[in-house]
């Protein structure tokens, strides 16, 4: 395939992933991951050895919230072409607002997807994300 398409399959992706996190779709965010993705974030413990780690501290965090809204933008999409193709990455700033009762808090920081083809599909191998600097 031509890397224009895969920039635009892996953009696709990322919305897909996006997507999965507003509506806390977990059928969705299981077939985005890899099962042994490692994953970076700003909660504490801050790092996690896949997803079912993630979402087993976040879930009960994230069922107490009565909104949430993630934003991404400013998205960096690249491929390797070094290693045919088949390793990706995108990096994007994001916005987050969650509201709990009636307090709403909102963050930004930075996002970094990594992907690897496998057959053909995209499969999230390692996600980070971290606050602005500027908030912290």
């Amino acid at each position: 395939m031509s890397e224009r398409k895969e920039l635009a399959r892996l953009l696709e992706r990322h919305q897909e992933h996006v997507k999965a996190w507003n509506e806390f779709d977990l059928g969705a965010l299981g077939d985005i991951y890899n099962d042994d993705c490692f994953i970076f974030d700003t909660i504490p413990p801050p790092a996690f050895r896949n997803l079912h780690e993630f979402l087993q501290y976040l879930t009960p965090v994230r069922q107490t919230l009565s909104g949430f809204k993630l934003r991404t933008f400013d998205q960096l999409v690249r491929v390797d072409e070094r290693s045919d193709d088949r390793i990706g990455w995108i990096a994007s700033r994001y916005e987050i607002e969650a509201r709990r009762g009636e307090g709403v808090h909102r963050s930004t920081g930075r996002w970094t997807e990594i992907y690897e083809k496998r057959g053909d599909t995209w499969k999230l191998i390692h996600l980070h994300s971290s606050d602005d600097p500027a908030e912290v």
